[in-house]
């Protein structure tokens, strides 16, 4: 081995062990407690890496877990009910400096199960379960996985979204940007707006529902009440709305600019005789509902199952 060699490989022996210096060094281990009530309010801020929150029965908010290279310390703050968990960053903005997921950060939070949660993070993957209180979740880059039981709003860009709601969940408000949403659950008003991502829903019996996307496939499994509303639109994406059991008895209008309308009953779509574009409109039953499905570049199927 010459000189030269023996230089390269000192130089590359050097890098590595500084940097498993510096990873080291850089995770600083967290293990905080705090007295909370039993409904208690907490808020999460946090960006770049994970976190799990999960509900339990103790009075009490517990924060634990590491933190990454460009985290300076944990602070949690309390006023009333609330509680703040807020991962204070370097104040360098835009620089990075880890080593891969070994100096990112990864907590677990666990507080009461009756309590509610918000959540404002940044390149942040978001895991919930066992709570039984609202949920106010918004991530940029960051993945949602959350069960629910009670009002839930999510926004998420750059993102996808899996949520399984239960029957208690009265209120889900979902927004995507560039992610793909999987719901199952839910009931009473559900909203769901999309711009870059697909969707497949599989609800339980709704009274109000609002269906809206762009560049994005929809599909929707659901009970709809007697008296409820459905609204669906899409723009360049297909919607598939499936019923449990027969069609409800409602007011049926599904149109569309440039796409392709069918049932699983056979019922056939008319062209618009002023332009491009086809319709079709029925009633089923006594009517006491309305469904209302468009769509300007997309086919729509409905069906019951």
């Amino acid at each position: 081995m010459n000189h030269q060699q023996f230089r390269g490989l000192w130089i590359v022996a050097a890098v590595l062990v500084t940097a498993s210096a510096y990873g080291a060094a850089a995770v600083k281990t967290v293990s905080e407690h705090r007295a909370v009530d039993a409904a208690a309010q907490v808020e999460l801020i946090n960006a770049a890496g994970r976190i799990e929150v999960q509900g339990w029965d103790k009075p009490e908010l517990e924060v634990s877990g590491t933190l990454g290279a460009e985290a300076e310390r944990l602070e949690i703050t309390q006023n009333g009910v609330r509680s703040t968990v807020r991962v204070v960053g370097k104040g360098i903005a835009g620089i990075h400096f880890g080593w891969g997921d070994a100096v990112a950060t990864h907590l677990v939070v666990k507080m009461p199960k009756g309590g509610s949660l918000k959540a404002q993070v940044t390149s942040t993957d978001l895991r919930i379960q066992g709570l039984l209180g609202n949920q106010e979740l918004q991530t940029v880059s960051g993945d949602i996985t959350t069960a629910a039981a009670a009002e839930t709003r999510i926004s998420t860009v750059s993102g996808d979204l899996h949520l399984d709601a239960a029957p208690t969940a009265r209120l889900t408000q979902l927004s995507t940007v560039s992610g793909d949403a999987t719901v199952t659950g839910g009931a009473g008003e559900f909203s769901f707006q999309s711009v870059s991502g697909d969707a497949h829903l599989k609800m339980g019996l709704l009274n109000r529902v609002n269906l809206k996307s762009v560049s994005g496939d929809l599909d929707a499994t659901l009970g709809l009440s007697g008296d409820g509303r459905l609204e669906a639109e899409t723009v360049s994406g297909d919607v598939q709305v499936s019923f449990a059991g027969a069609l409800p008895p409602a007011d049926y209008e599904v149109s569309s600019l440039s796409g392709d309308l069918s049932t699983c009953q056979g019922r056939k779509a008319t062209q618009e005789g002023y332009g491009p574009g086809s319709r079709l409109v029925f009633r089923e039953g006594a009517a006491t509902a309305r469904v209302r499905i468009d769509t300007k570049s997309g086919d729509v199927t409905l069906c019951s199952r």
